[in-house]
């Protein structure tokens, strides 16, 4: 239980600089970025629906409902742009977390 309140109270410097887990050790690029990738897939996926739901109403082939489409559209181009942003911003914490380690293996290297 003390362990737990030691990791809260630490500053975001020692925390970057605590050992990763094992899995994280690989610095595999699945790591950083499956959740951006499953975002921008669903995102793409809505967007492809609503395209097409729209598309039906519009030709007016199937009986589908007005707000339908525009609905998947908006919500499939929020989820797309949210990975999309979400992407750079993973980049550069990763960036950081290796500049704040490099800093600090050559501070106490010497």
């Amino acid at each position: 239980m003390s362990s737990r309140n030691e990791a809260d109270s630490m500053s975001p410097v020692r925390r970057a600089l605590q050992p990763e887990p094992v899995m994280a050790a690989e610095s595999s690029c699945w790591v950083y970025y499956h959740k951006p990738i499953i975002v921008m897939l669903i995102g793409g996926l809505l967007f492809a629906a609503g395209t097409v739901i729209a598309f039906l109403y519009f030709s007016q082939v199937g009986r589908v409902p007005y707000a339908l489409g525009p609905v998947c559209l908006s919500i499939g181009l929020m989820f797309l742009v949210t990975g999309l942003v979400w992407v750079p911003v993973i980049k550069q914490k990763v960036r950081q977390k290796r500049l704040i380690r490099e800093m600090y293996a050559r501070r106490s290297a010497t």
